[in-house]
């Protein structure tokens, strides 16, 4: 069987979640927490910009460019998929470092928000796929292809608030779901999406 999708290096993620998961234990005090949180982010970011500076590890070298945002843009660009080493420092130092914040400021309004996405992932990853593929199908269909072969978004700031207004306009779904998980144990597979 072939796939295309890296599943080891997400497997090893997901193991790292697993292991940091007594951090957030009962007993677990939340200035130690928030502590272990701050170092292993800072760890991660610091081996980020270690390897990054060092400008030959495992990804395409950065270059200066013309500018400070060029250079700035070159030096982050990093592989998502396979998720490189450089991109998982990154992202999870980066992803630590909200953990801290959030914690910090625990007004619960907002973590509360969030957490909802975080009772079911795999629902969200998934539904947010299908409806990307329709709403593409359906801009296609009214506005035809404006990027040759495809449509597409003329602005990286487009396509943050389309990101927001899809999670905007996923959150009640996923809600749905997050609670049926929660009262429906007895169907085992649920636990997984």
């Amino acid at each position: 069987m072939r796939t295309s999708y890296p599943l080891l290096p997400w497997i090893g993620v997901i193991s790292l979640g697993y292991a940091i998961g007594p951090w957030f234990a009962r007993g677990t005090e939340a200035g130690q927490r928030r502590q272990l949180l701050l170092g292993t982010a800072i760890g991660a970011l610091g081996l980020f910009l270690v390897l990054r500076l060092l400008n030959g590890y495992g990804e395409k070298p950065w270059l200066s460019g013309d500018t400070a945002v060029q250079t700035l843009m070159s030096f982050f660009n990093i592989t998502k998929y396979p998720p490189s080493l450089l991109f998982l420092a990154l992202t999870l130092g980066i992803g630590l470092l909200l953990l801290v914040l959030f914690e910090r400021r625990n007004d619960g309004r907002a973590v509360r928000w969030l957490a909802v996405f975080g009772a079911a992932p795999m629902f969200f990853y998934l539904l947010h796929l299908y409806v990307l593929k329709l709403l593409y199908l359906a801009s296609v269909a009214i506005w035809g292809t404006n990027h040759g072969q495809y449509f597409g978004f003329d602005s990286v700031l487009a396509v943050w608030i389309a990101a927001a207004l899809l999670a905007l306009a996923l959150y009640l779904p996923v809600r749905w779901f997050a609670r049926l998980k929660a009262r429906r144990r007895d169907i085992a597979w649920l636990k997984y999406l």
